[in-house]
């Protein structure tokens, strides 16, 4: 059976693509069993007419694609706009999990995946392939030709990661992805995230499979991955891109004493500040981590745990970053504004405190609503959303699609733009003056000016 993977990475902010993997391991999956797949990755801007060219001289018996909320609007226009499919058509990822009930907004799609897709989409494939019936197969919404909709109960959390084969990453150009970010190979090795914010889709879909949701595979395993990717491409860092990499002790422990033995490569690290001591940094320290990336979204104490479930304190984020750069760690943090009962008041918190741990970089991302999440259904419940604007292409964590009776648009944008001069004016002006042009609104047109010079950019606004 053939394959087609459709990967939507429209309107997004930055130069550098990026690597689905959830669309890599069922690949993976299919491959392992005698199937032939093939992705088509629409990044930039929409364009269908080299996806019909695609589809016209592969034939696919099956088209597939993992969405996000984000990219909703381009997911459904492909199918509708290029319907009657001769394929079956099915959805999976988040939004589809977090909102099954997508499977009846969108004319020609015949399925959605809930949950974890690589065991529901081989014996979907299998199914078609010797023609039985597909609409009793677990994990899997089904639309029948009258319109009804059968909803399978799901299948389990996958508990034993090792029992996967590794990601496909020769669907794609893979080295062209390493190369637009600066020669850096992206790894996921665990699954699922231990924590509950608000904004965040973990916290629902870590209800919609029984099992255990955080789970990570054997050390050996992910440094064989490793192995495998630094011997197949030209990489000069590793992103180890998981929620949180050290969720697991037994598991960051293990792989950075292994790493060590073997690797030289400097690799960065997505953590919560809470999660940082003086032991992990000794330890990622020695085994060659550079970076550690942590997710603040908030200055305002009070605001960051009613709102966003996020129960830390600002002294315990400051801490964090005091561990990591004596440790000698580059720092990134992560901001969110817009966020419904936001005002600019609440919102100049988020400078201080930015101000207070001065990360060598940081993103600030303009908040988007995720149907099905608890901030999402707030905003849905106090009719926050404009709903003529959410339908505009306009590019998402840049612009806002809520009505804030506190904080209007045009204020949030303006904060928006200001947040790396108010940060860094007294402290690292050039950097501050680096950071205002990226965030301003011709953005997407000094990055493609400046793109053969990132990397020296890179090095002075972040220092990596």
């Amino acid at each position: 059976m053939k394959v087609l993977f459709i990967y939507t990475d429209i309107n997004v902010r930055g130069g550098a693509m990026s690597y689905q993997f959830g669309t890599g391991i069922i690949s993976a999956v299919l491959k392992q069993h005698g199937h032939d797949t093939r992705l088509h990755h629409m990044f930039g801007a929409f364009d269908m007419e080299p996806l019909k060219k695609v589809i016209a001289e592969y034939q696919p018996d099956v088209v597939g694609m993992s969405v996000v909320f984000p990219q909703w609007r381009y997911a459904k226009k492909i199918i509708e706009d290029l319907r009657p499919w001769k394929a079956f058509t099915i959805f999976g990822g988040a939004h589809p999990t977090v909102v099954p009930e997508c499977l009846g907004q969108v004319q020609g799609l015949d399925a959605i995946c809930v949950g974890e897709g690589e065991y529901a989409m081989l014996e979907l494939v299998e199914a078609l392939r010797d023609g039985k019936p597909v609409d009793g197969i677990k994990s899997l919404w089904v639309k029948k030709p009258d319109g009804t909709i059968v909803r399978n109960p799901t299948r389990p959390f996958i508990q034993d990661l090792d029992s996967l084969p590794f990601y496909d990453r020769e669907m794609v150009d893979y080295q062209a992805i390493i190369d637009s970010d600066i020669q850096t190979a992206n790894f996921q090795f665990g699954r699922g995230c231990p924590y509950t914010c608000t904004y965040c889709s973990n916290h629902v879909l870590r209800k919609t499979q029984e099992g255990k949701y955080v789970r990570y595979p054997s050390v050996e395993y992910a440094i064989e991955e490793v192995r495998r990717v630094v011997k197949n491409y030209k990489v000069r860092y590793l992103y180890l891109n998981d929620d949180t990499f050290l969720a697991d002790k037994r598991f960051w422990q293990g792989f950075c004493a292994a790493y060590q033995a073997e690797f030289t490569l400097p690799f960065f690290i997505n953590a919560r500040p809470e999660q940082i001591t003086p032991e992990n940094c000794a330890a990622l320290k020695a085994a060659g981590c550079t970076r550690v990336v942590m997710g603040i979204e908030h200055g305002n104490e009070e605001f960051r745990t009613k709102v966003l479930n996020r129960r830390m304190t600002n002294d315990s984020i400051a801490h964090a970053f005091d561990l990591c750069r004596a440790a000698g760690f580059k720092t990134k943090s992560h901001f969110l504004i817009g966020l419904p009962h936001e005002t600019p008041e609440i919102h100049m918190d988020s400078v201080r405190l930015a101000q207070r741990i001065l990360p060598d970089a940081f993103t600030l991302h303009i908040f988007e609503v995720y149907p099905g999440t608890v901030l999402g259904d707030i905003a849905v419940k106090e009719g926050l959303i404009d709903r003529e604007r959410e339908n505009t292409e306009f590019i998402g964590q840049t612009d806002t699609a809520l009505r804030l009776p506190g904080f209007p648009r045009e204020e949030i944008l303006r904060c928006f733009r200001l947040f790396p001069f108010r940060v860094y004016r007294k402290t690292a002006p050039f950097k501050a003056l680096l950071f205002y042009f990226y965030y301003s609104p011709y953005a997407g047109v000094l990055v493609k000016i400046f793109s053969p010079f990132k990397r020296i950019l890179r090095k002075l606004a972040m220092g990596v």
